[in-house]
């Protein structure tokens, strides 16, 4: 009896353990997927950061468009600005209203060429400079044309040749007097040059020199002598008065009203009234 329990004891049968998961090496990850994940990744960080901005410049320019604009006042746009000019012919006022369009737009923005090109719109502008000056100022530079003679009662002819519309602040400018057809004002010029050159001593030089195609060249001196001087040779007729001034009209200089020169060899002279009447 005993043997035949130890034989059921030993047909029992023993429970089975559960088994153990295997240890081992892992599948590496595929590299062409772990390169395209980060791609996209980064891709969509720029996205991202795009969108951001892009709100972030909204916000901005809404902000900016509600805000009240203040534009800076006249001295506060000029207070940085340097100009050196003779201010004769155009005035501070004046090259002031030019550059404040421009200057009004900022140091960083200001267009030197467009400054430059507006001030020598101005036509008594004949040469202009500008520049920037570090941090924030602008210096101008300009030369006015120079007047050579008076033309008419509304303009003056300066140096190039030109007649120019004139400033008010030159009403009271002294320079020999130009008369004449405006076609003709580069011969009268000339000539003005050419007789200014020749009469240089004191009393002699030119007040006022006119041409018409009736009278021909006229020509009054500064001690007040009237000289008709006719159409042509108008250096030789008056180099013949010149000469008669240093001989048989000496003394006699301050009693001459007017001298006709048209003749060849000879001149005509016209005496004020008050020797006329004592004669």
């Amino acid at each position: 009896m005993a043997t035949n329990k130890k034989a059921s004891r030993d047909k029992v049968a023993k429970p089975k353990k559960g088994k153990k998961p295997v240890r081992g090496a892992r599948a590496l990850p595929d590299p062409g997927q772990e390169a395209s994940t980060g791609v996209l990744r980064i891709v969509a960080m720029v996205g991202l950061l795009a969108m951001v901005a892009s709100g972030l410049g909204y916000a901005a320019h809404w902000l900016w468009q509600q805000a009240p604009s203040v534009a800076p006042s006249r001295e506060e746009v000029l207070v940085n600005v340097r100009v050196e000019a003779p201010f004769r012919a155009v005035s501070e006022k004046a090259v002031e209203d030019i550059l404040l369009p421009h200057l009004r737009k900022g140091f960083f923005a200001v267009d030197i060429d467009g400054v430059r090109s507006a001030l020598m719109d101005d036509p008594w502008i004949v040469n202009a400079s500008v520049s920037r000056r570090w941090p924030h100022g602008v210096e101008v530079v300009i030369e006015e044309a120079e007047p050579l003679a008076i033309w008419g009662d509304d303009h003056l002819l300066v140096a190039s040749g030109a007649l120019l519309p004139r400033p008010e602040n030159l009403r009271d400018l002294r320079l020999p007097e130009l008369a004449g057809d405006a076609d003709l004002v580069d011969r009268i010029m000339m000539q003005y040059q050419a007789l200014a050159g020749l009469l240089t001593t004191k009393d002699m030089e030119v007040r006022r020199l006119s041409f018409d195609d009736l009278a021909g060249w006229q020509l009054e001196l500064v001690s007040g002598i009237r000289l008709q001087l006719g159409h042509d040779e108008l250096l030789e007729r008056v180099g013949r008065f010149l000469s008669l001034t240093r001989g048989v009209l000496a003394p006699h200089l301050q009693k001459i009203a007017g001298v006709d020169a048209r003749y060849n060899n000879a001149v005509a002279v016209q005496w004020k009234e008050t020797e006329q009447a004592k004669n």
